[in-house]
């Protein structure tokens, strides 16, 4: 008799219906990278007439993504061309509206929100090569234009 009343509880354990549950949840994530960019109309190397006081570079259009970044302009010679063998020939930068920039030490722009694409146009000016009684020669200086994360 325990057996059977046994055997009768183990099939009726088996026959209950078995409830789902009726909630479920999923965490959506999705990472977007950092997105700094810039492009230009700047040549690799841009002629600049020493007989006239100003020059335009060309243009950069920049865009990001990131609420905290800056804008670096650096000048590998200080904000002058320079001579191989000596002489300098200074000038000073315009970034956008912004003019008269002494590049002796970084331009910096601090930005603390995301950007659409921004174009800025760049340019800079000095005085006559004669009016500054220059040597021959071929003046140079690098200007680079970095974008950075904070």
């Amino acid at each position: 008799m325990k057996k059977g009343f046994m055997l009768v509880l183990a099939v009726l354990f088996i026959g209950l219906p078995v409830f789902a549950g009726t909630t479920i949840s999923t965490t959506l994530q999705a990472v977007v990278g950092a997105d700094l960019n810039i492009t230009t109309t700047i040549p690799g190397t841009k002629a600049v007439d020493p007989t006239l006081t100003s020059a335009a570079l060309g243009s950069v259009t920049i865009s990001s993504n990131v609420a905290s970044w800056t804008i670096t302009v650096h000048s590998a010679n200080g904000g002058k061309m320079v001579r191989a063998g000596g002489g300098d020939y200074p000038y000073t930068f315009t970034w956008g509206a912004t003019t008269g920039i002494d590049l002796s030490t970084d331009y910096v722009q601090t930005k603390t929100a995301p950007q659409a694409a921004t174009t800025y146009n760049l340019a800079i000016a000095y005085q006559t090569a004669a009016s500054l009684g220059l040597s021959a020669g071929t003046y140079e200086d690098t200007l680079t234009i970095t974008l950075a994360t904070l």
